[in-house]
Formats: C-alpha cells, structure tokens, sequence
C-alpha cells in the first residue's frame, strides 16, 4: 500500500468491477464483468470490512473511513487505525483498489 495511503495524504477509491454482496450475515466481495475472468475468486469481508468497502465507492480519505469506523463500532481509535491499515495494505494487495 502506498505511504501516502498511511499518512492520509490521498484519497483512497475501490476500483470499479467489484460488488459487496451480503448471504446469510456474510459479507462477500466478488468481481463482474471483466474482472471475473482475471480475479478467479473472491474476498470474504466482516461487517467493519464491508462498511469501508462501501464507503470506497467514491474517492475517501484514510481519516474519513477511520472516522466511519469510530462513528458505527465501539472501538478504540488507535485499534481502530491499526485495523484500517492492515485492511487497505490487504485491498491494495488485491489489487482492488484503484492505483495511485
């Protein structure tokens, strides 16, 4: 994951051709389209997970969807960041995110 993303410096922004979808309380994210062919597989998300792939939908920064996290779940802000930084480096890892 870009350091950028770390220090909050950009806006961070889920690349198109993925949807969330939720099964019995499973949150599932899977590729359509073109990115079948290419992603062969999908991302199980918990509800934390989900709330911050939702909020990538549109370009965010690091501090808004820690902020999102504090906001919905009892957590503590130091947890809560540690959390989110592993999640994006696992997204970017994914390739899920758009590029820098």
């Amino acid at each position: 994951m870009s350091d950028q993303y770390r220090e909050g410096g950009l806006d961070i922004k889920a690349k198109e051709g993925f949807v969330l979808r939720n099964i019995v309380d499973e949150y599932i994210l899977m590729p359509v389209g073109d990115n079948i062919a290419e992603f062969k597989g999908t991302i199980l998300l918990n509800e934390v997970s989900a709330l911050i792939w939702e909020k990538l939908q549109n370009p965010v920064s690091k501090e808004d969807l820690l902020q999102a996290v504090l906001d919905e779940f009892e957590v503590e802000r130091s947890v809560a960041a540690a959390d989110l930084d592993d999640l994006l480096t696992t997204l970017s890892e994914y390739g899920v995110l758009e590029d820098d």
